[in-house]
């Protein structure tokens, strides 16, 4: 055989790779989208007289402040409903090596996460992906939309170390059991070592038993010491802020009394869902430790179908105890109602009323109420 024929054969066989590179199937390509409309109603623009008097040690004086907390400005009043329109575009592409190892790419708004899978379990790669405690609770977030601008929201489901780029490790399913472990590099994806939060890693299990799962998750986040220290918390503030339309009491409070959520930071959770014929309910625990304030939120849900219907009720209430004295306390009660219009078209309503006491002042309440049409495709 003539040696230029044989040098070019063997050369075309190592340019496409058929010798060393394993053949792939065809990569599946699949996307979905919705599209929402939506009219909200609320009281946001409320006020009252607050007054806060606390002493920030044993050692300072005495920290009293009054003033007019409002939400809008003088001689503004609340224009219902507020109209919105939002979307959102997903796609995957994915499929199975020779060998068996699966590769598959998710892309939304928020970026894309690539994906590797396999006997071993899969690992994950997208920045800002879910910590393992939000992935193990069966739970409602219980973060319902309230008019409150002082909303301490539903559960904690990260602490400050979980941002940047996540890797996700998820073991293959057990039992009905999946474990999840996250692993945060550098919370800031800097290319030093003076972001806030390093190596953050959390851990979460979910099990499902019948009509049962339940699920914990446990996370850790230690602050790096250049970067992400707490504000110190001053022994002495004006004794009067007097009435000021910009008055912020929750900003305030956490001012003087140590309300933020910084430095060295825990978060564990437990959660659980069980379904009964044509009922779902649902219950979870959170709670946020830090150096300076902690949070704890708690929640019950239930919803059932009706007909054409279905129907929504939850409860959830949220605490944050500051590092001095007294906390800041929310209640969320909520209710919901939907139904289908027709093949990928939904009408939702939804109501819920909070009620807010910050440091010991009297408890202010707000409603919200939302219709929302949705299309997917």
């Amino acid at each position: 055989m003539d040696k230029k024929i044989l040098l070019s054969g063997v050369a075309a066989l190592l340019m496409s790779g058929a010798m060393f590179a394993p053949s792939a199937s065809a990569l599946d390509v699949s996307w979905s989208g919705e599209a929402k409309l939506t009219a909200t109603f609320n009281d946001g623009c409320s006020d009252s007289d607050v007054e806060l008097s606390t002493s920030s040690n044993a050692d300072a004086d005495d920290i009293t402040t009054t003033a007019e907390e409002t939400s809008c400005a003088s001689g503004t009043s609340d224009d219902m409903p507020v109209w919105a329109t939002t979307s959102k575009l997903e796609w995957k592409v994915g499929g199975t090596l020779a060998n068996g190892l699966g590769v598959s790419v998710d892309g939304d708004g928020d970026g894309a996460e690539i994906k590797l899978d396999g006997a071993f379990g899969s690992v994950a790669w997208k920045d800002g992906a879910d910590s393992a405690v939000k992935l193990a609770l069966p739970n409602s977030a219980g973060d319902l939309t309230t008019a409150s601008r002082d909303d301490l929201g539903g559960h904690s489901l990260a602490t400050d170390g979980t941002k940047g780029t996540v890797v996700t490790y998820s073991a293959p399913s057990v039992g009905g059991m999946a474990l999840n472990v996250t692993y945060a590099p550098s919370s800031e994806d800097a290319a030093t070592n003076t972001d806030k939060y390093l190596d953050t890693i959390a851990i979460g299990a979910q099990m499902s038993a019948g009509d049962i799962t339940i699920g914990a998750g446990w996370e850790t986040a230690t602050a790096n010491a250049s970067s992400a220290d707490c504000a110190s918390i001053p022994t002495e503030v004006d004794d009067d802020l007097g009435t000021d339309d910009a008055f912020d009491l929750a900003g305030t409070a956490d001012n003087i009394l140590g309300g933020d959520l910084c430095g060295d930071q825990t978060l564990m959770g437990i959660g659980a869902s069980m379904s009964l014929a044509d009922m779902s309910i649902n219950a979870g625990y959170t709670k946020l430790d830090t150096e300076e304030a902690d949070k704890t939120t708690y929640n019950i849900g239930l919803s059932t179908s009706v007909g054409d219907y279905t129907l929504g009720l939850d409860y959830v209430n949220s605490k944050k105890e500051y590092a001095v004295t007294s906390s800041h306390d929310q209640t969320v009660i909520g209710a919901s109602l939907g139904t289908s219009l027709g093949d990928g078209v939904d009408l939702g309503l939804s109501f819920n009323t909070s009620s807010v006491a910050i440091a010991e002042t009297a408890a202010h309440s707000n409603y919200n109420a939302e219709v929302e049409l949705k299309i997917t495709y």
